[in-house]
């Protein structure tokens, strides 16, 4: 709930005024924060989506910001296998616990505030996101797996940096060019963290890694085999990728209307939104076809 009231007045004190000075909206900007404050947060308006773009993207850029300052001198950035070597015996820095606490309270922002929020197209699949990474947070620091937690974290955050930095260049209609390089920057990162890094890297680990160097006797595969948790936290680990998998997906059918359009859309684009360009694409290819007859 903090960090809900919070985002309320950085939306209202910080977004607003931003908004007016770069063209968002208009009129009355005090005005404005102060509708937004008492309650028009809850409102399904432009200027309320592009709030809750400014809102993730500034969490993001600030959350990856601290997340690299903070394990920049860790070992286990650099190697892995320092997750699980020394375990249970591993000491929570104060920075790391801030990191954790953090990122946690944030996800149960998002989890609480995406039912007045906007609803995007893809609303259930990112409630589950929220639900699964909650439960990896909350089981991983339950068992003191919070290194490898800590990668999780470090690692998906920066391409929703360039998500919704996108996003909120897309809402300014004005540089196109912009719009096409956020996206192009937002897939790189998406493919090296989240189909790359995180499979290769983290998930690999854990299966392979962790047994080995905690406790040789033990089988990952053997669901009967005590304890439990960490199999628990594997299992997680896979179902967040498997939903990569699923925004994979959707990311390429965006790449293939890029190319043919000559700009990027939303990746999670909300239902107004997603009307919005169905009936731009619909006229683009009436005034395409109007001018291939005149031509004929």
């Amino acid at each position: 709930m903090p960090c809900v009231l919070f985002r309320i007045l950085w939306e209202g004190l910080v977004g607003i005024p931003l908004s007016h000075l770069f063209g968002y909206n208009k009129g009355p900007w005090l005005a404005n924060s102060t509708q937004h404050i008492f309650g028009g947060f809850a409102r399904n308006t432009r200027q309320k989506r592009v709030l809750e773009c400014f809102w993730r993207f500034s969490f993001y850029t600030a959350a990856w910001i601290y997340g690299i300052f903070v394990l920049w001198d860790k070992p286990w950035l650099w190697d892995v296998k320092e997750c699980w070597i020394g375990y249970p015996f591993h000491e929570i820095p104060r920075s790391v616990w801030w990191y954790y606490t953090l990122e946690a309270t944030f996800y149960y922002s998002l989890l609480l505030g995406a039912f007045f929020d906007v609803r995007r197209s893809d609303f259930w699949q990112l409630i589950f996101h929220h639900v699964v990474t909650l439960g990896l947070l909350s089981a991983s620091w339950a068992i003191n797996f919070v290194r490898v937690g800590t990668l999780v974290l470090v690692s998906h955050d920066i391409a929703d940096v360039f998500l919704e930095g996108g996003k909120l260049v897309r809402y300014a209609g004005k540089h196109k060019m912009l719009t096409n390089v956020c996206f192009v920057l937002f897939m790189s990162s998406w493919i090296l963290t989240r189909l790359t890094y995180y499979p290769l890297i983290v998930i690999r680990s854990a299966f392979f890694d962790a047994a080995d160097l905690i406790q040789p006797d033990y089988q990952i595969f053997n669901p009967l085999q005590v304890p439990y948790v960490p199999r628990l936290i594997i299992i997680m680990l896979v179902a967040l990728f498997l939903l990569h998998i699923f925004w994979t997906y959707i990311i390429g059918k965006i790449v293939v209307r890029t190319i043919q359009e000559g700009e990027a859309a939303d990746v999670r684009s909300d239902s107004e939104d997603e009307a919005e360009e169905q009936e731009v694409r619909r006229k683009r290819l009436t005034k395409t076809k109007q001018q291939t007859k005149k031509e004929d």
